[in-house]
């Protein structure tokens, strides 16, 4: 059975209304296939510096931690590639049969084509 995490940082700065969303989202989507990982975007939008930011519900569905750290994102809308760039904060560590909200940024330099926030995905690729 999947738990809903957040991380520190998280615990301490979310909005009240965020977390009832996301805790709504999770109640839809905690019921996932059994080892499997996989990333449900909650919300993407650009910053003041237009970096762009995507806000995904992390779900790790294996019996083991799932390290995120170090490795290459690649965010997809309509199978098309809009931004990619290497991770390396160490909090990006997702344990094991747990789902925890996380906002990537991905530089305004990794982005490749201009995002229209529609059918959005992403993919992780290990680096190690």
């Amino acid at each position: 059975m999947q738990r809903l995490l957040f991380e520190a940082a998280w615990e301490k700065t979310i909005d009240a209304r965020d977390r009832e969303e996301i805790e709504k989202v999770f109640e839809q989507v905690k019921e996932m296939k059994e080892s499997r990982q996989s990333f449900f975007i909650l919300s993407q939008a650009r910053n003041h510096r237009n970096d762009l930011l995507v806000t995904v519900l992390i779900q790790n569905g294996l019996e083991t931690d799932w390290v995120l750290c170090g490795g290459k994102l690649t965010y997809y809308e309509a199978n098309k590639l809009i931004a990619t760039e290497v991770f390396s904060d160490k909090r990006l560590i997702v344990p094991a049969k747990c789902s925890m909200p996380w906002t990537f940024i991905f530089p305004e330099s990794s982005v490749q084509q201009e995002p229209n926030f529609k059918k959005g995905t992403l993919q992780m690729f290990s680096q190690r």
